[in-house]
């Protein structure tokens, strides 16, 4: 695995010391930087993460995260091409309830050949083609 995709999840658990997924989100970007695996993260994506840090913290805590994703991550950015790809998906599962931005991920995760790390399985279980990863936590 040379690169992988990050749903909001994963950042933010990193990035919460409250967070139920914390010790596992610490270790997988441990993981990732020891592998030089790529952390791909659509920029909708960006935004998610900004705005939950956000609204539970302050505004340089959200700084602070900005920085931190631009500077361990490749930011991808969402064209107009990609939204009418996502577009034509999503209206082929009129009963799908994950969001744009949960799309976002699953679409880069299919133009880029490669796994998506997340805690929101629910809503990528539409796709039967993803492939998924998590830390691995045995000693």
């Amino acid at each position: 695995m040379r690169q992988i995709i990050l749903d909001a999840g994963p950042l933010i658990g990193f990035f919460s010391d409250q967070d139920t997924y914390h010790e596992q989100c610490v270790t997988g970007f441990q993981q990732l930087a020891q592998a030089k695996v790529s952390r791909l993260v659509p920029l909708p994506i960006v935004f998610e993460v900004y705005k939950w840090v956000l609204q539970r913290s302050y505004p340089q805590a959200a700084w602070k995260a900005l920085q931190v994703m631009e500077q361990n991550c490749q930011i991808l950015e969402v064209n107009s091409q990609d939204f009418k790809e996502l577009k034509a998906i999503i209206t082929k599962l009129p009963k799908w309830t994950g969001s744009l931005e949960d799309g976002t991920v699953m679409l880069t995760a299919v133009q880029h050949s490669c796994p998506i790390w997340t805690y929101n399985f629910r809503d990528f279980s539409s796709f039967q083609a993803l492939e998924f990863w998590n830390p691995n936590l045995k000693d």
